[in-house]
Formats: C-alpha cells, structure tokens, sequence
C-alpha cells in the first residue's frame, strides 16, 4: 500500500452530529457577541467571593470564561475595593463596568471603581427623590410616653439626636416641652428649620455629627432619645460608647436615655457577613454583649426592652400605623433576612436608660 493511501486511512472522520456541531459553533460566537454593563455591589467585604463568582458567571455568559489565574485576579480587586468603600461607608458602592473586546477578540475588560456616598449624600437624595413624609407622620409613641412620663412639659428639657425632618421634635415643641433637636444631614436640618421657622417654635436646631462636639449644654436635659440612628447608622460599639458618654455629659440626673437598636436573639451570633450586610441595609445589628461594652463604666441602669414594632402597634393611632411602608419588615430585621415573619434572628428594640 501506498503511503498517500496509508495517509487517508488515518484522517479524522468529518463530524457530521449535529448536536456536536451546535456546540462548536456557539463556542465560537463569542468572537462576534459583545457586551458592556455595570454591576454595582454593595460593600461587604466578607463576600467577596460570592462577587466575584456572579461576575464569573456574568462574563461566562457572554462566552468570557475566566481561568483560575484570571479569577484570582478578579477575587483580589473586588476585595480590595470592597474594603476600601466599607471602611469609608457602608452607602458606598464598588462598580464593575465591563466591556468585550471588539470583534473578533475575546477578552473581556473591566474596571472596579468605589463611588464614595456618605448618610449625608443619601438622605439629600431622599429630599430630592422622595415625597414626604420620609419617617411617617406620627411621633414614637415611645418618645412621647417618656416625655410625658418625667413631668409636666415646661419641666422637661428634651434632646432629638437624629431628628431628622422633626416628626418627634416637632410635637414635643407643640406640647411644650423645651426641645433642642441635632441633625446631621444638611438636607435634612434644612426642612427642620424650614418647619420650626414656619410654627414659630422655640427649637435649637444643631447641625452635625451626633459624635461630634455641639456645644450642647451639660447636665441640661431631661430626655435624650435616638430614634432610628443606632439602628441605621452607628457601626460599631466604639462609636455607641461615645454615644452613651454624650448622653451621660448632656442628661441631668434621673434623666431617660432612649433608643431603639437591632438586637440579636439568644442563640444567634453573628458573623462578619452578617453584621457587614447589615450597614448596607440600613439594619444595624448588635448584640447584647455589644451593649453592655458600650455601656460598661458609664452612669446608666437599664429600665426597660421591649419590641419597637410590637409597642408603636399597639400604642399608635389606627390612622398612623404603619408608619410607612417600609417599617414593619424593616422593625422585624426582614430587610435583613429573607425569611418569614417572626423568623429573624434581631428585632428592632426599644430601649430606656436612665441617667444615675
């Protein structure tokens, strides 16, 4: 035999399966499917891993498949960057802009950024994007069943850290009480001080950094609550301490530290996910270890602990709850966890200190 017959003798078969054959082709569509987008993550830093395996599977989609090189790369961007937006705020966001190489390249480039966003940047987009109310209509009934609680109002100095647009300063000045009020979004203050101005109110309006020195008068108040700011926007126990130890300069004696916090149920602990996750969705968790450590060596006992959504329930007007779409899930930490009602491991707590 011949070695040109020997040589025909050993060529491969022609392919001719057709469901073979679709698969060769897809697998070379990528050289003319294109693709650009933005993913925009949260920063958790402890899921850094599950990021960038979305990503993976993103790129994958678009026939980009990442080797164990290219994926380790990926892992070690999306988590240094996750890091740094976390340390600076957790309203930050890390963008992930993509884009396929131009036909009939195959690659695909990204770019991880942090667009930096402060409390102070989200609620002047809340003032700019949202219609008002922003926290409800109603005062806590809590706040109000404290102040009235300590004596007639003309009697009872009151401090609103956090007020927001003044939904609980606002009628503690109507009702009498003398009531000074800390805001710390611009935004925010403004409409506050827009609405004093308007009811002629006897209302200080500090603007500014709850930790930060006001120039607050020592010894002056009565009542001092947070509604809603450790709960959304204190992230660690170092700052409840400073928290607590402005209560404690500021609180005459007897006087009522109230707030309402994201606790933890016994038997749950958290993890680094979970309390992480938490900032981002405006669900601070804590623990009540966590509390204690903040409160150790400080002048206060504890009064009271109770369900914030199960007393504003049961003492709000029929016409005032909920108090907006969103505080039932929220109060009941499912903004958190997706799971079902009364199944989550925080509630939402109020809680009473008294000033020794």
């Amino acid at each position: 035999m011949s070695k040109k017959a020997n040589a025909k003798e050993k060529r491969p078969a022609r392919e001719t399966n057709q469901t073979v054959l679709r698969q060769a082709m897809l697998r070379r569509l990528p050289r003319r499917l294109g693709a650009s987008g933005v993913f925009v993550l949260p920063p958790v830093p402890s899921l850094f891993e599950h990021f960038t395996e979305q990503l993976r599977e993103l790129f994958a989609a678009f026939g980009r498949v990442f080797d164990e090189a290219d994926t380790l790369h990926l892992q070690g961007v999306v988590k240094t960057q996750l890091e740094r937006a976390y340390a600076v705020s957790p309203y930050s966001r890390v963008v992930v802009r993509y884009q396929t190489e131009a036909p009939p390249g195959t690659a695909m480039h990204y770019d991880v950024q942090v667009e930096l966003s402060s409390v102070a940047d989200e609620y002047a987009q809340w003032v700019k994007t949202r219609t008002p109310p922003y926290f409800g209509v109603n005062p806590d009934a809590k706040v109000l069943e404290c102040a009235h609680a300590l004596g007639p109002p003309a009697q009872v100095p009151v401090l609103d850290v956090g007020a927001g647009t003044g939904r609980n300063t606002l009628p503690l000045a109507r009702a009498g009480f003398p009531t000074d009020a800390v805001e710390l979004s611009p935004a925010l203050a403004s409409v506050l001080r827009a609405e004093v101005e308007k009811e002629q109110l006897s209302v200080r309006v500090f603007e500014g950094s709850a930790l930060g020195e006001l120039g607050l008068p020592s010894g002056h108040y009565r009542l001092l609550f947070m509604a809603e700011v450790i709960a959304s926007h204190i992230r660690s126990v170092e700052e409840i301490r400073l928290l607590v130890a402005g209560a404690a300069r500021a609180l005459a004696p007897d006087g009522l530290f109230v707030f309402n916090a994201f606790l933890a149920k016994d038997g749950y602990r958290p993890d680094p996910v979970s309390r992480e996750l938490s900032q981002a969705l405006w669900s601070n968790l804590f623990t009540k270890a966590d509390l204690a450590a903040a409160f150790q060596g400080q002048p206060f006992e504890l009064v009271s602990d109770e369900s914030t959504h199960d007393f504003e329930q049961e003492h709000q007007p029929p016409q005032g709850w909920p108090p907006t779409g969103w505080f039932v899930d929220w109060a009941r930490g499912l903004d958190l966890f997706d799971v079902p009602s009364g199944r989550a491991p925080i509630d939402l707590r109020w809680l009473v200190y008294r000033r020794l």
